[in-house]
């Protein structure tokens, strides 16, 4: 008992001695937090002094950069508008430089080169030595393939505009240079004289002409030689009286132009044969018809008086006489009616019917001929025309519609057969209209000579009854 008190006793003692000491720990520990508070808070008032002293330095710098801020985002959205229309601007800009590019190459490619060929079509044919090469060239270099380069291409295309320009520079006051030319199948050398669209030729020695066409790669010279003495002067003097064809060389070229028979029939090809051979044979016919027809003698009222004066006579035989003497269809009708007098008056009429209506296809024979020959020859000529057309659109696939004088002249060329086909149509028409009619004037005198025939016959009958 006694040493279970002795230790709780010494516990109790224990328990004393560290409570106290733990109060004791928790003062130190008190004490030293209030030290750092009391330290941490003189530190912190000296912060808030070192705050409030720099606060209004640091407002100032803040409203500076808001400042500065603002300005940046004034200066951004300007420069995105300046962005914007630098956009647009660029953009308008593209464009104009593709269309400017386009507007280049349609002028490079097309009118230039179109230029090109229209002025080596233009020029004069006694011009062509003096260009000829240089347009071989440039054409040809137009005409290459790919890959040509385009700095080339547009230098060679205005060294020709540079020469078509002083072309017309020399053309506006007149010049003159020598060459050769083509005088009636003959190359001759001489002097040319060029005054705006007209060129005149002279040899110097009398040979003189005006410049139409072109003939062995040469021009050819339509000599007018009541002008020699103007064109020699304006040739060697740059002046003189020269002749001046006012449509344009067409004058000339009618003139140059003008064909034979021979040459026509050539031009108009195969149709031309059948269209003349039945013109041929239509004249002949013809021919043949009016001596044949015209020949005929038509019945005259005298002659059927005479004959019914015999038959009132009783002279049958003096009657046929003069009936064979008027010869023709004409007298074979009165041949037949004098030898049927003696019959009724309805086999008169059916004898003299019968020798006309024989009579008629004689007269009529061929004339159909010669309608037929009128009413195809034009359609012949509209078939040349038609070929001669076809021809001609050929053509045009073939060298285009860049010379319209060659394309004139084969329209022309075409249309010789149409003209050929009217030239026999209309005479035709009309030979064959007359004719016809002179063929019924012999039938229709040959049946008023049967009706007077039968009334004097049936009147004479009437008056031998009375008696």
């Amino acid at each position: 008992m006694k040493k279970t008190a002795t230790i709780l006793i010494l516990m109790a003692a224990l328990g004393l001695n560290a409570q106290e000491s733990t109060q004791q720990a928790f003062a130190q520990a008190a004490n030293t937090a209030q030290q750092r508070l009391d330290k941490s808070l003189e530190e912190y008032k000296l912060l808030l002094n070192q705050i409030h002293a720099k606060k209004p330095i640091l407002g100032a710098n803040l409203d500076d950069i808001e400042n500065r801020a603002l300005n940046l985002r004034d200066e951004a959205s300007n420069a995105a508008r300046t962005k914007a229309t630098f956009d647009v601007e660029v953009s308008q800009l593209v464009k104009e430089k593709a269309s400017v590019i386009e507007t280049n190459n349609y002028i490079q490619s097309t009118l230039l080169n179109e230029y090109i060929r229209r002025f080596q079509l233009s020029i004069d044919p006694s011009e062509i030595p003096l260009y000829n090469d240089t347009l071989i060239a440039s054409l040809g270099l137009l005409d290459a393939e790919e890959g040509t380069d385009d700095n080339t291409i547009f230098k060679t295309q205005m060294d020709v505009i540079d020469l078509a320009l002083g072309r017309v520079e020399k053309m506006i006051g007149g010049t003159s240079f020598e060459g050769s030319a083509t005088v009636d199948g003959t190359i001759i050398d001489g002097s040319f004289a060029l005054i705006g669209p007209a060129s005149y030729f002279t040899d110097g020695q009398g040979t003189v002409g005006i410049t139409e066409g072109m003939i062995n790669n040469r021009a050819n010279i339509y000599v007018l030689a009541e002008n020699a003495a103007g064109i020699n002067a304006a040739a060697s003097t740059g002046t003189g009286v020269l002749p001046v064809d006012p449509t344009d060389g067409e004058a000339l070229e009618g003139i140059r132009h003008t064909i034979t028979l021979k040459q026509e029939l050539k031009a108009g090809g195969f149709v031309m044969y059948p269209i003349l051979s039945l013109f041929t044979l239509a004249i002949l016919i013809a021919l043949y018809k009016t001596v044949e027809l015209f020949r005929v003698k038509a019945a005259r009222g005298k002659d059927i008086d005479v004959i019914l004066d015999h038959l009132r006579s009783d002279n049958g035989d003096a009657a046929l006489a003069h009936a064979k003497s008027v010869g023709g269809p004409v007298g074979r009708m009165l041949c037949a009616a004098v030898e049927n007098a003696g019959e009724d008056r309805e086999v008169i009429e059916e004898v003299l019917y019968e020798t006309i209506i024989k009579t008629q296809p004689k007269l009529e024979r061929l004339l159909a001929f010669i309608a037929v020959v009128a009413a195809t020859a034009p359609l012949l000529g509209l078939l040349g025309t038609v070929t001669g057309m076809i021809k001609t659109f050929k053509l045009i696939t073939i060298v285009g519609t860049g010379d319209a004088r060659n394309l004139s002249s084969g329209i022309s060329e075409a249309l010789i057969t149409t003209k050929w086909g009217l030239i026999v149509a209309i005479p035709t028409l009309i030979m064959h209209a007359l004719l016809n009619r002179k063929a019924k004037g012999v039938v229709g005198s040959m049946e008023q000579a049967a009706v007077s025939f039968i009334n004097g016959v049936t009147e004479m009958r009437g008056e031998s009854a009375n008696d």
